[in-house]
C-alpha cells in the first residue's frame, strides 16, 4: 500500500478553504475538511480511482472530486503526493506550476 504525502501547497489551500467557510458556518468548516480528508484517504487502497487531470499530458497526475472540489495529486510509486485542493470552478495552474511544486517537495 502507498502512502500519502501533502505539498505545502495542498495543505495551505486547506487552510484557505477552512478558513473561508468558517467565515459564514464553523461546523461546516470542518465538515468540509474532514470530508477532502477522507476522500484523498481512500486514494492509498485505490490510487488509479481518480480520473488523469485532462489539462496535462501526464497519467500519473490524477484528481479525485468531493463536490465542489478536486483533489489532485500525482502517483509516485511507493506514495501519493497530494499537489493541490481546488474548488472545481478555479483554473487549474499550468503543468509546469503543478510539477514544479511536486519537485520542490519530494525528497531526492
Amino acid at each position: 500500500m502507498a502512502s500519502i504525502r501533502w505539498t505545502s501547497e495542498a495543505l495551505v489551500r486547506l487552510e484557505d478553504i477552512e478558513l473561508y467557510i468558517t467565515q459564514d458556518n464553523p461546523a461546516a468548516a470542518k465538515n468540509q475538511i474532514a470530508k477532502l480528508l477522507d476522500r484523498a484517504a481512500q486514494l492509498v487502497v485505490a490510487p488509479r480511482s481518480g480520473r488523469t487531470v485532462p489539462d496535462y499530458q501526464d497519467e500519473d497526475v490524477r484528481e479525485i472530486l468531493e463536490a465542489p472540489y478536486r483533489i489532485i495529486y500525482y502517483l509516485n510509486g511507493d506514495y501519493i503526493e497530494i499537489l493541490s485542493v481546488m474548488h472545481y470552478r478555479q483554473l487549474l495552474p499550468r503543468k509546469r506550476d503543478v510539477l514544479r511544486s511536486r519537485e520542490q517537495q519530494s525528497p531526492e
